[in-house]
């Protein structure tokens, strides 16, 4: 039993926050983030040794009931706590704030991207210089190097904020590379001085936060501030990379959330399409459930499929992440791919199971297209998926360094893969350089789709290897080929009345056992759609604000009344006849 299921089916999960003003829902998003904190009750051994509790996190399906808090979480616990965790050994003193950390008492950032610098941040502008006296002078030195999007405005004072906040370090005007410090931004209501923070307007789609830009404006900060040591490293890129480690450890930990978005979304779809009835043109007088249709069970069962095959990669990939034998190019690797698989499946499948849901599968209350536009935000946190893909895909490439080879090279995903691969490395060398127009044009917009089909691979030899279900594997096969359906067509033969054929026959196989695989998936506690179940339907719609008679019989008004009012001399000027006859 996860330790958040009694805590998902509490008021603080349950009520409806939908008509709540933007601060309130963004309060509420703390508090549930702190209770679900509070339920793990990580340690420092946890975050920094990254146990299975902070997997199971970050795997959590109550982080569907609310994105915003997962969000918090993944920032409080692996960025923030897990940076301070990393230097505990050489500063103790940083205990008391580690657990302030780790007990949710303060909110905890992470200010590394800036406005001016996404995925090149290693070019970063904000400045730490160090003065006469030992104290350094945090500043902002350009617009452009505002800190952007992490959560640091005032929400409460219940939820002050202090982050580690990323500079470049000026040492007797000698610069020592980009270095991490900790500070505090603001005690819930007075900013710190020196602190400027903006709140940026809400992302679309998703659940509120109060993401921010933050500057800094010759901030005194004390030596105790900087973590680790302050001399120049010998090499400053590798250096920075280390520091920022936690990034690595985040894009596989933001990864996993996909899982339990395709478990919850799969869930609410299927039992709505259960639930959901038309008439059956077949036997008359009677109705059947949409999910009898062939367009209900594909994107549904696909989805089921998924989550079962890509939950048996999670564990491979987190094994991997931490084997200390592998190559550490190799587990970032192994984390870009993960994120790209998991979190292109569960995109895909939030916004096609929110469409077979209908008008329904549009609001917010039925947890569909908010998981949607949730993930995009963590397709693009940690790592955005374009950006690591074209830097894996380089580096594979130009053979750096390689993943594991498959474990069933003759399965289509293996072959797909080889045959990519091929196709990529053709184009390198027809390329000057892997920094040309050509190798612009030709390999970096299919980097992507490269990473992908890598990822689908090593899912399918995960999932056989872990012994999951045929027919789940099946299905995840035949999924993953059609993304690609031309490659098999024109390289392996195949026919696209085959491939349909199999992808039928797949459905089938999964189908009659639908019932149990929702069970397996074990989310129903932490289902809050409407949708989902006639109970939750009138509970629903009992709470809605009502306008008009709520109650007895109110009567109807003839459609000349409605027209008319109550004025009769009106009425007599058009016949009842031809009223009727326009209508």
């Amino acid at each position: 039993m996860r330790p958040t299921q009694e805590l998902a089916q509490s008021t603080l999960f349950t009520q409806q926050s939908e008509g709540f003003s933007i601060s309130d829902r963004t309060k509420l998003s703390y508090e549930r983030a702190r209770a679900i904190g509070r339920a793990y009750a990580l340690t420092a051994e946890d975050v920094l040794f990254l146990s299975p509790k902070f997997w199971d996190l970050h795997t959590d399906p109550v982080g569907c009931i609310d994105g915003a808090a997962a969000t918090l979480l993944t920032i409080q616990y692996n960025l923030c706590a897990g940076t301070l965790a990393t230097y505990l050994h050489e500063q103790p003193s940083l205990a008391p704030l580690l657990q302030r950390v780790l007990d949710f008492e303060v909110s905890g950032q992470y200010c590394l991207t800036e406005v001016g610098h996404g995925l090149d941040v290693i070019h970063l502008e904000t400045t730490a210089t160090l003065l006469r006296d030992g104290f350094f002078d945090l500043h902002t030195p350009v617009q452009r190097a505002a800190k952007f999007m992490p959560p640091t405005s005032p929400v409460s004072p219940e939820f002050p904020c202090i982050s580690i906040v990323f500079a470049r370090t000026i040492v007797h005007g000698e610069d020592h590379g980009i270095m991490p410090f900790f500070l505090e931004l603001h005690n819930g209501q007075s900013i710190t001085s020196g602190v400027t923070i903006k709140a940026l307007p809400p992302r679309g789609g998703s659940r509120p936060l109060n993401h921010s830009l933050t500057y800094f404006n010759h901030v005194r900060l004390p030596p105790t501030a900087l973590l680790g040591s302050i001399k120049k490293p010998a090499d400053p890129r590798a250096a920075f990379f280390s520091k920022i480690y936690r990034v690595a450890v985040g894009t596989i930990a933001l990864g996993s959330i996909g899982i339990p978005a395709l478990q919850v979304a799969s869930y609410v779809a299927a039992r709505y399409s259960l639930r959901r009835h038309v008439v059956d043109a077949t036997r008359r007088g009677t109705s059947k459930p949409i999910i009898s249709f062939q367009t209900q069970k594909q994107p549904i069962l696909t989805a089921v499929a998924q989550a079962f095959v890509l939950q048996a990669m999670q564990k491979q990939a987190v094994a991997w992440f931490m084997d200390p034998a592998l190559d550490p190019r190799v587990r970032h690797a192994v984390a870009t791919v993960y994120k790209v698989v998991v979190v292109q499946a569960a995109q895909t499948a939030n916004l096609a199971l929110g469409d077979r849901c209908g008008a329904q599968g549009l609001f917010e209350a039925n947890q569909l297209s908010a998981m949607h536009s949730d993930m995009r935000g963590i397709a693009i946190a940690e790592g955005d998926m374009m950006g690591i893909s074209i830097r894996l895909t380089s580096e594979l490439l130009l053979g750096r360094y390689a993943l594991e080879p498959p474990r069933y090279p003759d399965s289509l995903l293996a072959q797909h893969e080889k045959g990519l691969f091929l196709e990529l490395r053709a184009a390198l060398s027809a390329a000057s350089s892997h920094r040309s127009s050509v190798y612009d044009r030709e390999i970096l917009p299919r980097s992507i789709l490269f990473v992908q089909a890598i990822g689908h691979r090593l899912s399918y030899d995960a999932a056989r290897a872990a012994a999951v279900d045929a027919p789940l594997l099946d299905l995840f096969e035949i999924a993953s080929v059609l993304q690609d359906e031309a490659w098999y067509v024109e390289f392996l033969g195949m026919t696209r009345t085959e491939l349909r054929e199999r992808e039928a026959c797949a459905l089938e196989a999964v189908f009659p056992h639908l019932e149990e695989y929702l069970a397996r998936m074990d989310v129903a506690p932490y289902i809050v759609a409407p949708i989902s179940s006639n109970e939750k339907w009138e509970l629903f719609v009992d709470k809605l604000q009502t306008f008009g008679e709520t109650s007895g019989e109110s009567g109807t008004r003839s459609v000349e009344a409605l027209l008319y009012g109550n004025d009769s001399s009106m009425q007599t000027q058009v016949p009842r006849r031809s009223v009727r006859s326009m209508l």
